[in-house]
C-alpha cells in the first residue's frame, strides 16, 4: 500500500473502483442489515437454549457451535454495523488510525477464527464418533477437546493483533470500496500475504472439505460393511449436524478459496480481482447464515422450535362457526 502515496486522488479513485463490486450500495446495505438483525436474534436464542439446558451445554458436539456463535456475535455487533455506516455515508466518513486498526483487527481475527475453528471441528468430529474413548477422563477431554479450541482462538487473535498493530510498514487506512474494512499494509508484503492466504484461508477450507467427505465415507462404511447400529442414531445426528454446516462453508467460502489459490499460482487479471471482491462479499454472509443452519441441523434445537411453533399455532387456531356450535351442543348433551 505504500505505492499509493505517489498516486493522485483521481488515480486512487480509479484503482479503488477496480476492487469494488457490481452490487448497488443500497442493496448491500439492506442485505447486510436484514441478515444481521435476524442472525443475531437467532444466535441469541440458540445460545440461550444451549446454555440453559445442562445436557445440551455439556455435550461436546455442541461446544464448537457455542464458541463460533459467540465469535460470530462479536463480528456481527462490531464490524457489520461499521460496514452499514460506510454504505450509508461512503468516503465522507473520516476514521482515525486507532479506529481503523481496531476495525481491521476485529474483522479479520473474528472471520479467521470462524474458519479455522470449524476446520478443527470437522477433525474433532471424527474423534467424537469413532474414538470417543479418547475423551473418557477430564484430562483427556482437556487435551483433546478444550485445548485445541483455546489454541485456535489464541492463534487467530494473536496473529492479527501483531499483523495490524505492529505492522512492519506504513498503512494508509484506506477504506475498502466493497465493504469499508480498512486493509493492512502487512498483507501487501509477499511473505505475509502468501502465509495468510495459505494457512488462514486455503488450508482451513480444504481441511473442511477433506474431513467432511472422509467423515461421510467412514460413517456409511461403518454402517453398511460392519453392520454396527448400536450407536447409529447418535452418529447420524452428529454427522448430519457437521455436514450441514460444512455445506454452508462450501457454498460461501469455497469460491473465494479457489480464486485465492489461482492468484497464488500466478494467475492474475482484472476478472480475478473482481471475482475475489464479489466472493469476499458473499463469504461474509457465512456468519449470517451459521446460526440458522445450526438450529436446523441440531435435532434437539429443531425439536424445541417445532414444538414452540406447534403450540403457538394451536393456541391461535380460529374454529369455524359451525364447529364452535357443534362443540357447544356436544357439551350440553
Amino acid at each position: 500500500m505504500t505505492s499509493y502515496l505517489n498516486l493522485t486522488a483521481q488515480q486512487l479513485a480509479a484503482l479503488l473502483a477496480i476492487y469494488d463490486i457490481d452490487i448497488p450500495v443500497s442493496v448491500r446495505f439492506w442485505n447486510y442489515l436484514i441478515l444481521d438483525v435476524l442472525s443475531i436474534t437467532c444466535a441469541l436464542v440458540i445460545l440461550y437454549h444451549l446454555l440453559s439446558d445442562r445436557t445440551l451445554r455439556q455435550a461436546p458436539r455442541n461446544h464448537f457451535i457455542i464458541v463460533l456463535l459467540c465469535v460470530g456475535l462479536i463480528y456481527q455487533s462490531t464490524t457489520v454495523p461499521f460496514m452499514l455506516h460506510f454504505y450509508r455515508v461512503g468516503y465522507s466518513w473520516k476514521i482515525t488510525p486507532a479506529f481503523a486498526n481496531f476495525w481491521t483487527f476485529i474483522d479479520n481475527s473474528s472471520f479467521t477464527s470462524v474458519l479455522i475453528g470449524f476446520a478443527w471441528a470437522t477433525i474433532e468430529r471424527h474423534i467424537l464418533i469413532f474414538h470417543h474413548s479418547w475423551m473418557t477422563t477430564k484430562r483427556q477431554r482437556f487435551f483433546v477437546h478444550y485445548l485445541p479450541f483455546m489454541l485456535v482462538l489464541t492463534y487467530c487473535y494473536t496473529y492479527w493483533f501483531f499483523i495490524v498493530f505492529f505492522a512492519p510498514c506504513v498503512s494508509l487506512f484506506i477504506l475498502s470500496p466493497m465493504n469499508g474494512v480498512p486493509g493492512t499494509c502487512t498483507l501487501t508484503l509477499k511473505f505475509w500475504g502468501t502465509y495468510d492466504s495459505i494457512f488462514n484461508q486455503l488450508l482451513p477450507t480444504f481441511t473442511i472439505i477433506l474431513a467432511s467427505v472422509a467423515l461421510l465415507i467412514r460413517v456409511l462404511w461403518q454402517k453398511s460393511r460392519l453392520n454396527r447400529s448400536i450407536h447409529w442414531g447418535q452418529q447420524r445426528k452428529m454427522t448430519i449436524q457437521l455436514l450441514s454446516i460444512s455445506l454452508l462453508y462450501f457454498v460461501f467460502n469455497l469460491p473465494r478459496s479457489i480464486v485465492r489459490a489461482m492468484v497464488l499460482s500466478g494467475v492474475s487479471g482484472y476478472i480475478f480481482i473482481k471475482l475475489n471482491s464479489h466472493f469476499i462479499y458473499f463469504a461474509i454472509q457465512l456468519i449470517f447464515f451459521f446460526p440458522f443452519i445450526c438450529c436446523l441441523a441440531t435435532s434437539e434445537l429443531s425439536k424445541k422450535f417445532r414444538k414452540f411453533l406447534g403450540n403457538n399455532s394451536r393456541h391461535n387456531t380460529v374454529l369455524p362457526l359451525n364447529e364452535v356450535k357443534l362443540s357447544v351442543n356436544t357439551r350440553k348433551v
